[in-house]
């Protein structure tokens, strides 16, 4: 703030003005008065400023986790939610993720037109895993992306072994147990 400056007749001085918008201000045009004053005279002028308004968007789960469990060759579906918190509306946000090799994530919808600024959209991500896909924690790397901003998740997926190959271990098992109680049965005492 410039409380008083000396200018000599016939002659200019140069003030900078820097204007400082509180963090929640809506975008617009907003005009901001000037004067200058002295004993003798005065001369006012008005300043316009043009806010563009903030652009942020928040990337992450409706539930709150950014994990999940699926089987090797299975589908896990994931709820997705696009946050604008910033201050201006936010066009063409595109979803898309750096997967594992072999695995296919999908999403319904992978482009949201517009989002106003505090309003969210829900998105649905299909995991699909890879069928040769070892026991084990995957990254998952989930993006929403506009011109204006963009953000980032990362999801760990912990893969599972399919309770059917578990089952058919136990059947083989007990199928060896039995014949070799069938084979003692027999041949027992020779």
């Amino acid at each position: 703030r410039v409380t008083a400056v000396q200018v000599e007749p016939h002659s200019s001085e140069t003030i900078a003005i820097n204007v400082t918008p509180p963090n929640n201000i809506e975008a617009g045009t907003y005009t901001i008065p000037i004067r200058a004053v002295n004993n003798a005279t005065s001369a006012e002028a008005e300043l316009e400023v043009d806010i563009t308004g903030t652009y942020k968007l928040e990337l992450g789960t409706v539930q709150g986790p950014l994990s999940t469990k699926i089987t090797a060759g299975g589908e896990r579906v994931i709820d997705l939610k696009i946050t604008n918190t910033g201050t201006a509306d936010i066009q063409d946000i595109d979803i898309s993720s750096i997967n594992p090799s072999n695995w296919e994530v999908t999403f319904e919808p992978a482009n949201i037109d517009h989002l106003a600024a505090g309003e969210s959209a829900n998105v649905q991500a299909t995991l699909k895993a890879d069928k040769a896909s070892i026991a084990g924690d995957y990254v998952i790397n989930i993006s929403a992306d506009a011109a204006e901003a963009s953000s980032d998740a990362v999801f760990r997926v912990t893969v599972e072994t399919s309770m059917l190959w578990g089952w058919i271990g136990v059947l083989i098992i007990a199928a060896v147990i039995g014949g070799i109680y069938f084979l003692i049965r027999k041949y027992g005492r020779r």
